[in-house]
C-alpha cells in the first residue's frame, strides 16, 4: 500500500483539494456518499465553514437507474438522521451517533436536514451526459454552444447514415483490386460501423501506424510482376524440391498458389501474398535448411508490405471520412449526441480564458463522481480543470473500483482512473465488506491477494478487506453442517469429444440440479437458519446463449427464472412478432398478413383456428373486422391504446402467464408498446413508425441504451439469471457462475486493436490499425486483465457461497479462471480435477467432480388452455372513419374477401414453390414478411448505383437467408431496374427525382354513385355493395411517385408469384391479378390524390401534360429484354375528374 492510503473515515476525511476513494466489493461506496452528504449539509470539518445546500454537492454518475438509487438513498439517510436529531435514538448507528454528538446546536441541524429532506427534488444529481446538457443549455454564451441545439440525436443513427455515405462516396467509387481489398475488410456498410464504433468515439487517440503514401497503381503493378516471375521460373517446382517442411502449409499449398499465380487476378485479398512471404517462408523451412533466391519471392515480400500498408491507409481514409461526415449530419440537423455533450463541455471549460469553470465551481462548491472507473479522458478532463488543485477551495472526490471497471466496450477507460491515482497524494480506502460472510471474504481474499493478479500492483492493488463486525454468524448450513463458502466443480472431457455447447449444458444442468437440491421442500439447506428458496440464487452468464441453455436448464427441472441483462428488447422474439402484428393491423384486408401475425407465438392462436379463416366465412370476416377495428384506433387513439386492446381482446397476459416464460414475454410486449408510444409523439403516420421500427431491431446491440434494456419480468420468488454486466452493483445470496471461461483474445485478429503505452508516466490510449506485435498484445492482455475483473465482479455479488464451474475447454489455459486458481497449462489428455484437488483449504474450497448428472424435478409446469378467434365485432354503422383502398376494397366485395395489398404474395400455385430446386427470384421464398422486405429493399436502394451488395446482404439476413442467395437477389435487383419502362428504365431515376412510400391523406364525402360510376367504367367486377358511402378521410401510401422528363408517375411494387418462370408474367396473367386483386381501384385512388397533391404544389398543373400515368411492377417477372411483369396504365382525365368529384361528395 501506498504511504499516502489511508484507511477511510466519514467523518474525518478531507473534504478539500482532490480526494480518490477507493472501494472493494461490497465495501458501501452508495452508504459513503450518502454519510458524505450529511456532512456537508451540516457543515461538518467541512472548509467553506459553512452548511451547503442540497443542491450545492454535485453528484454524478453514469446511468440513470442509479442516478435514481442515489437520490432515494440519501433521501432515506437524511431522514434516519432527522429521526435521530429529532428523538436522539441513534440506533446503534456510530456515524449518526457522531453527528448527534458533536453537533452545537442539534436543532439548528434538525433544522438543516429538514431543509434538505423538503428540497429533496432539487439535489443536484445527475449522469455525467445529463449533467453536460444541463451546462450546455443553461449556459449557452459561456459554452459557445448553439441556441436551440437539440441533444437527443442517437449516436448510432448518426453513424449509420455517415457510414452509408462513406461507403458510397469513398469505397465504391475505390479501383479494382483496391476496392476488393476494401470490401473484403467491410462486406457492408453495418461491418464498417461496428469495427469503426470500437475507437471512433474514444477521444484523445494516437493512431498507429501514422498513414503513409502508397502508389496502390504501383502495388498492382508489382503484384501482376511476382505473379509473372512465379510462373515463368517455375517456382513452385523449387519450392517443392526445397528444404521445406511437408508439414508446413507453405509445402501443401504450392499447386493452389501456383494456379493463383496463372490466373489474370491479382486479388490482394488473398491470404496467399502472406503465406508465401519472406517471414512466413523463413518459419516453414526444416531445421538448417535453405529456400531458393528468387526475385518472385522478395517481390511477394514487397507485396506483403504494400498490401499492409494499403490496407492501414484504408482505415485512415474511412476514419477520416466516417468522422467527418458524422459532424455534417449533425451540422445539418443542428443536433448533437451525446458524446457531443462532453466533446463541447470539455472544450468550453478548457478554452484559454473560459469564465465557465469559475461559474461551475461556485454553483457547485464540492462534486462527488460515482463509479470512477468508469469515466473517460473527456469526462475527466472536464472535472479536473473545473476543480484543479483544490481551485479558491472548491473539491472534487472521486470514487470508484478500479478492480470493477467492465465496461470498456462502452468507452470506459480503466486507465483514466490509474492516471488520476497516480497523481493522487490523496488516496483512501474502503476496506470493510458489508455484503458477505467472514468466510467468503476470507475464501476471496485467498484467492485475489496473489500479486499482480489484475496486472501491475502499484496501479490496482488487491486489499483484502474485512468482514462486517455484524455479520459473524452468517452461515450457509447443510445438514446442519457449514459449507465451505466455494464450490469447484470440474467438466470432464475424457474423450475430448465434446463441444463447448455439449460443456456449457453439462455444467448448466449440474448447477440447476445443485438449486433443486438447495430449494426442494426435502432440502435441508439453510441461510442463517431459514430455507433457501428460489430467489435467493442467481445464475451469472457471460453470453445470452448461456442465460437460454441455464433456462432450459432449469425449466427441465420444473424451475421457474427470471433474466437480467443489458440487451436490446429489440432482439428478443417478441420484437419480430410484434412487428408482424402491426403491419397486418397496417393492412387489415390483407388475409395473409392476419394469418401471419395470428402465427406468431405471441398470439397464441392454435393452428386449427388459423386454417378455420381458409373456409369459414364467418370466422373470416370476424378477424378482418377485428384488425380494421384496431387500424381505425391507432389512427385516431394512438398505438398504445389499441395495442393495449388487442392484448385484453385476446387475453394475451392470462394465456402467456400460464406458460413458462410467460412473464418474459408480457413484460418485453409491455415495454415495446412503451417505447413505440413515446416514439409516435416524433414520427408521423404508421408505415413510419413500422419502418423506423424495424430499423431498431437492425440496429440493436447485445448491450443496448438504458431505456432499450430487458427489463426485470417478475419480482416474484423465482432464480435469476442475470449477464455479469447487468449483475454489476447486485448481490445475491447464492451464486452460480456454471462458465467462468470467456477469454478471447485478440493478437491474431486483423480488426482495430486498442491499447495503452506510458508516456511520461501517464497511459496514453492508442489503435493499432497495422500488425504491430507488441501494440497487439497489449491489447491482449488489456482483454485479459478485464477478463479478470469480470471474474470478480461476478464472484463478488455472493452473500453465502459461489459456485464455480471447470470446463475443461481449449480456451481455458488462457482464462482468468485459470489464472486466478494457478493451474499450470494441461496437457490434452490430462485430467483437471488432480491440479484443483487438495490445494485450497477444506473448510473453504469444496472440490467436485460431476458425473452421471440427475435430472431432478421441482415442480410440475402447468399448461395452456385452448385457444380461439374471437367473436366478431357486432356491426355498427359508423360512416365516417379514415379509409384506406384496402379497407374500400374489402368493403365492395363483401361477400369473398380478397387479398388486397402489394405486399403479399399471390398463393396461387402455392404447392409449387419446391417446384425449382435451383436458386433463383422463381423459388426465392414468398409470403406476407418477404413481400414487406422486398418493399423496404426498393425504398433503401439507390436506382442508380452499380453495387446493391450491402443492401441485398442486409436484405437476405433479415430474411435468415444464406450467403448463396447473394448473386441471384443482386442480378434479380439489377433486372428491375434496367427493365424497360417505355423509353427509360428506374436506372434513369435519381435520389432527387423521387418520393418513397408517400403518404397522403385528403378529406372525402361520397354518394352512392360512386360504385355505379366505377362499374360503368369497367374499372370493378363482382361489386355487391352497390350502396357503398365513405365519409371521414381517406390515407394510403404509394410505394414509389417518381418525376421523368417533367411527368410524375405511380409505381407499386407486386410482389405476388405468379408461376416458375418468366413466361407465367405475361400480359394475361398480368391482367387477372390486376382485376382479382381490384389493383384499378387502387391506382385511381393513388392517381386522385397525386392529382390533388400536384394541382396544389406544382404551378400551372395540367393532368394531360404534368401526369405520367401508373406503373405495377410484378417484381418476380420483370427482366432487361422485354416489358413483362409491368403493367401501365393512365386514367383519362375524365374519369379522373369525375371520381375527384365523387369522393369528394359531388353528385353532379
Amino acid at each position: 500500500m501506498n504511504s499516502t492510503d489511508t484507511t477511510f473515515n466519514p467523518m474525518t476525511m478531507p473534504l478539500d483539494h482532490g480526494q480518490l476513494i477507493e472501494a472493494s466489493a461490497g465495501t458501501g461506496k452508495t452508504y459513503t456518499i450518502t454519510n458524505l452528504c450529511l456532512r456537508l449539509l451540516l457543515g461538518r470539518n467541512s472548509p467553506w465553514q459553512r452548511p451547503l445546500a442540497i443542491n450545492e454537492t454535485l453528484i454524478l454518475t453514469f446511468t440513470i437507474a442509479a442516478t435514481n438509487e442515489l437520490k432515494h438513498r440519501i433521501a432515506k439517510r437524511i431522514e434516519e438522521a432527522r429521526r435521530v436529531f429529532r428523538t436522539g435514538d441513534d440506533n446503534d448507528d456510530d456515524f449518526l451517533r457522531h453527528l448527534l454528538e458533536t453537533s452545537s446546536d442539534s436543532s439548528t441541524d434538525l433544522k438543516l436536514l429538514t431543509a434538505a429532506s423538503q428540497l429533496i427534488d432539487e439535489a443536484s444529481i445527475f449522469t455525467i451526459h445529463g449533467f453536460c446538457a444541463r451546462v450546455l443549455g443553461e449556459q449557452t454564451f459561456e459554452s459557445g454552444t448553439l441556441f436551440d441545439q437539440e441533444q437527443n440525436a442517437e449516436r448510432d443513427h448518426v453513424l449509420k447514415l455517415a457510414v452509408e455515405d462513406c461507403y458510397r462516396t469513398l469505397i465504391m467509387p475505390l479501383q479494382g483490386d483496391i476496392r476488393q481489398l476494401a470490401l473484403t475488410l467491410w462486406p457492408n456498410p453495418a461491418m464498417l460501423a461496428r469495427k469503426l464504433s470500437r475507437f471512433l468515439f474514444r477521444g484523445e487517440l494516437q493512431i498507429f501506424p501514422a498513414q503513409t503514401a502508397e502508389d496502390a497503381n504501383e502495388l498492382v503493378l508489382k503484384a501482376r510482376e511476382a505473379k509473372t516471375l512465379w510462373t515463368d521460373g517455375e517456382l513452385g517446382q523449387s519450392l517443392l524440391k526445397s528444404d521445406l517442411k511437408k508439414s508446413s502449409k507453405q509445402y501443401k499449398r504450392l499447386e493452389q498458389m501456383t494456379e493463383f499465380c496463372t490466373s489474370p487476378g491479382i486479388e490482394l485479398d488473398n491470404e496467399l501474398w502472406e503465406i508465401y512471404s519472406a517471414e512466413s517462408l523463413a518459419g516453414a523451412v526444416k531445421k538448417g535448411g535453405d529456400l531458393p533466391i528468387h526475385p518472385a519471392l522478395e517481390l511477394i515480400t514487397e507485396v506483403r508490405t504494400g498490401i499492409k500498408t494499403a490496407t492501414t491507409n484504408l482505415w485512415h481514409q474511412v476514419y477520416a471520412s466516417v468522422s467527418s461526415l458524422m459532424q455534417q449530419h449533425k451540422e445539418t440537423w443542428n443536433k448533437m449526441t451525446v458524446d457531443d455533450l462532453l466533446t463541447s463541455l470539455a472544450a468550453a471549460v478548457n478554452r484559454p480564458g473560459s469564465s465557465l469553470p469559475d461559474s461551475m465551481a461556485n454553483r457547485w462548491p464540492i462534486a462527488m463522481i460515482d463509479e470512477f472507473q468508469d469515466t473517460d479522458n473527456i469526462q475527466n478532463s472536464i472535472f479536473s480543470r473545473v476543480y484543479q488543485d483544490g481551485n479558491n477551495g472548491h473539491s472534487l472526490l472521486t470514487i470508484g473500483d478500479p478492480k470493477q471497471a467492465i465496461y470498456s466496450f462502452r468507452g470506459a477507460d480503466v486507465y483514466t482512473y490509474i492516471n488520476t491515482r497516480r497523481q493522487s497524494s490523496r488516496l483512501h480506502n474502503l476496506d470493510v465488506n458489508w455484503r458477505s460472510s467472514p468466510a467468503l471474504i476470507e475464501a476471496t481474499n485467498i484467492l485475489f491477494q496473489k500479486g499482480n493478479v489484475f496486472g501491475n500492483d502499484a496501479d490496482m492493488p488487491f486489499v483484502p478487506v474485512k468482514p462486517a463486525p455484524i455479520h459473524t454468524e452468517m452461515k450457509m448450513l447443510v445438514a446442519g453442517v457449514e459449507c465451505p463458502p466455494y464450490q469447484l466443480f470440474v467438466i470432464e472431457d475424457p474423450d475430448r469429444f465434446a463441444s463447448v455447447t455439449e460443456l456449457t449444458e453439462r455444467a448448466m444442468n449440474y448447477a440447476a440440479e445443485q438449486t433443486v437440491s438447495l430449494i426442494n421442500a426435502d432440502s435441508q439447506a439453510s441461510l442463517d437458519g431459514k430455507s433457501v428458496s428460489a430467489g435467493q440464487i442467481a445464475f451469472l452468464v457471460r453470453r445470452r446463449a448461456d442465460a437460454v441453455a441455464a433456462q432450459r436448464a432449469l425449466t427441465s427441472r420444473g424451475v421457474q427464472s427470471v433474466y437480467l441483462t443489458l440487451e436490446s428488447v429489440f432482439l428478443q422474439d417478441t420484437a419480430a412478432d410484434l412487428k408482424l402484428i402491426l403491419e397486418a393491423i397496417l393492412e387489415p384486408a390483407n388475409d395473409q398478413a392476419i394469418k401471419a401475425a395470428l402465427a406468431t407465438r405471441l398470439m397464441q392462436t392454435t393452428a386449427a383456428d388459423i386454417d378455420r379463416l381458409n373456409h369459414d366465412i364467418q370466422a373470416q370476416q370476424a378477424v378482418l373486422a377485428e384488425f380494421r377495428s384496431y387500424r381505425e384506433m391507432w389512427l385516431e387513439q394512438n398505438v398504445a391504446p389499441m395495442l393495449n386492446t388487442l392484448m385484453e381482446r385476446r387475453q394475451l397476459a392470462q394465456r402467456w402467464l400460464k406458460l413458462p416464460n410467460g412473464e418474459r414475454q408480457i413484460t418485453n410486449l409491455r415495454h415495446l408498446i412503451e417505447i413505440l408510444q413515446k416514439q409516435s409523439g416524433s414520427i408521423k403516420g404508421m408505415y413510419q413508425l413500422i419502418k423506423w421500427f424495424s430499423h431498431e431491431q437492425g440496429d440493436a446491440a447485445a448491450v443496448s441504451a438504458e431505456d432499450r434494456q430487458l427489463r426485470l419480468e417478475s419480482d416474484e420468488n423465482l432464480v435469476k439469471i442475470v449477464t455479469m454486466h447487468a449483475a454489476k452493483g447486485l448481490e445475491y445470496d447464492i451464486v452460480m457462475i456454471p462458465m467462468p471461461v470467456f477469454s478471447k483474445g485478440n493478437k491474431n485478429s486483423a480488426d482495430p486493436a486498442l491499447f495503452h503505452i506510458e508516456q511520461e508516466g501517464r497511459y496514453i490510449a492508442g489503435v493499432e490499425l497495422g500488425d504491430n506485435s507488441h501494440h497487439r498484445s497489449l491489447s491482449a492482455r488489456e482483454e485479459q486483465e478485464e477478463d479478470m475483473r469480470l471474474l470478480y465482479v461476478a464472484m463478488t455479488r455472493a452473500k453465502y457461497r459461489c459456485y464455480l464451474g471447470l470446463p475443461k475447454l481449449n480456451s481455458f489455459a488462457g482464462s482468468a479462471i485459470r489464472q486466478l486458481l494457478d493451474i499450470e497449462t494441461l496437457k490434452k489428455d490430462e485430467s483437471l480435477l488432480p491440479r484443483v484437488h487438495g490445494v485450497f483449504p477444506q473448510k473453504l474450497f469444496e472440490i467436485i467432480e460431476t458425473d452421471n448428472i440427475a435430472n431432478t424435478i421441482f415442480t410440475a409446469s402447468a399448461s395452456p388452455g385452448p385457444l380461439t378467434v374471437p367473436p366478431a365485432k357486432p356491426t355498427v354503422n359508423d360512416y365516417w372513419r379514415v379509409h384506406s383502398y384496402t379497407g374500400v376494397a374489402a368493403r365492395l366485395t363483401v361477400h369473398e374477401p380478397v387479398m388486397v395489398t402489394g405486399y403479399a404474395d399471390d398463393d396461387r400455385n402455392e404447392e409449387s414453390t419446391n417446384i425449382q430446386n435451383l436458386l433463383s427470384r422463381h423459388s426465392f421464398p414468398r409470403g406476407a414478411r418477404v413481400g414487406v422486405i422486398l418493399h423496404s429493399l426498393m425504398e433503401d436502394l439507390d436506382f442508380q448505383t452499380d453495387d446493391c451488395s450491402s443492401l441485398c446482404d442486409r436484405t437476405l439476413r433479415r430474411l435468415g437467408l444464406e450467403d448463396e442467395w447473394l448473386p441471384v437477389l443482386e442480378q434479380w435487383v439489377q433486372d428491375i431496374l434496367k427493365a424497360p419502362l417505355g423509353q427509360f428504365s428506374l436506372k434513369d431515376i435519381g435520389l432527387t427525382d423521387r418520393l418513397d412510400e408517400m403518404e397522403f391523406h385528403f378529406p372525402l364525402a361520397t354518394s352512392t354513385n360512386l360504385v355505379q360510376f366505377l362499374a360503368e367504367k369497367e374499372y370493378l367486377e363482382g361489386a355487391s355493395n352497390k350502396a357503398l358511402l365513405l365519409q371521414g378521410q381517406m390515407t394510403g401510401l404509394i410505394d414509389l411517385l417518381f418525376r421523368r422528363d417533367g411527368k410524375y408517375y405511380i409505381a407499386d411494387y407486386k410482389s405476388n408469384f405468379l408461376g416458375n418462370s418468366l413466361t407465367d408474367y405475361n400480359d394475361e396473367s398480368i391482367a387477372h391479378a390486376m382485376q382479382s386483386h381490384q389493383y384499378h381501384l387502387q391506382y385511381l385512388i393513388y392517381t386522385v390524390a397525386v392529382h390533388r397533391m400536384l394541382k396544389q404544389k406544382l404551378p400551372g398543373y395540367r393532368y394531360e401534360t404534368h401526369m405520367g400515368g401508373a406503373y405495377y411492377l410484378f417484381l418476380r417477372g420483370m427482366n432487361q429484354q422485354d416489358s413483362r411483369g409491368i403493367f401501365f396504365t393512365k386514367p383519362d382525365l375524365d374519369t379522373v375528374a369525375r371520381l375527384d368529384e365523387l369522393l369528394g361528395g359531388i353528385n353532379g
